[in-house]
């Protein structure tokens, strides 16, 4: 198959995939838990780790937030147990390390991957599906038009040594595109409860974090010495390859929301 045909055709099928789990909060939680998983797995490879040992206090975080958002009424005490468990999942490694059971670097991956993983898709569970569906939406405006502006009109290098596509006048033109995408998506009518302003503002976050986050896995990968995270989606790489600005702008937009609101 014609290596374009095919991004194309798994670029569009990722797409669809993603807008029609978002639709529902039950559908969101699927699709982010099964990115969680994967991204475990890709995240693992590149850093060396055994990836089953950030199970359980990940996905004790994941479902920690799950309960608490899923229903206001739930019973308290369970989700104070619930969040007492997630929270002392975190020192489990610890014990490990107390032991000489793991080194002390085995140590450092290991909360580096709950912390780069689980707490961003945990936080993604708190925030409206409606605004998770324009993050994803803003992600790839900025992601098509740093490309287009790259291709045509790139001269300066943004971070050469971690990643020697990406030049200035592309972000410049993702960060255009995105503002453009952003304003129609305010003027559709799409009720997200937020004024043009602090809209706009937050369609900034995603794209500046979004942006860093892309050149974070870049860097990770450069030092895995591989091109992609993984090879889940054909002609696109792995999961981390498609959610690496999701990854680093969620946790910013949870900040900014909780300011704002």
């Amino acid at each position: 198959m014609n290596e374009l045909l095919k991004r194309s055709i798994f670029g569009l099928l990722y797409v669809v995939i993603v807008l029609f789990s978002l639709q529902t909060y039950f559908g969101t939680t699927l699709l982010l838990g099964l990115f969680l998983a994967i991204g475990l797995i890709e995240f693992s490879g590149l850093i060396q780790l055994e990836h089953k040992t950030v199970w359980l206090p990940s996905f004790f975080i994941f479902f920690t937030s799950f309960l608490y958002h899923n229903d206001p009424a739930i019973n308290h005490k369970v989700i104070k147990i619930s969040l007492a468990f997630a929270v002392l999942t975190l020192f489990i490694p610890m014990i490990y390390f107390i032991f000489d059971k793991i080194s002390k670097e085995y140590l450092a991956k290991m909360y580096l991957s709950i912390f780069y993983l689980a707490l961003p898709f945990s936080m993604a569970l708190a925030i409206n599906n409606k605004l998770l569906v324009v993050i994803f939406i803003i992600i790839w405006a900025s992601d098509s038009f740093a490309y287009l502006f790259g291709k045509y009109f790139g001269k300066h290098k943004l971070a050469e040594k971690i990643s020697p596509k990406k030049t200035i006048e592309g972000f410049a033109g993702g960060l255009i595109g995105s503002l453009v995408t952003a304003l129609i998506i305010y003027y559709s009518g799409w009720d997200m409860n937020f004024k043009l302003y602090p809209f706009l503002f937050m369609s900034l976050i995603i794209v500046i974090f979004g942006t860093f986050g892309d050149l974070l896995e870049s860097r990770f990968k450069r030092l895995a010495g591989v091109k992609d995270s993984g090879n889940v989606i054909p002609g696109h790489g792995g999961i981390l390859d498609r959610l690496d600005s999701f990854i680093l702008a969620v946790p910013f937009v949870f900040a900014y929301l909780l300011i704002i609101q």
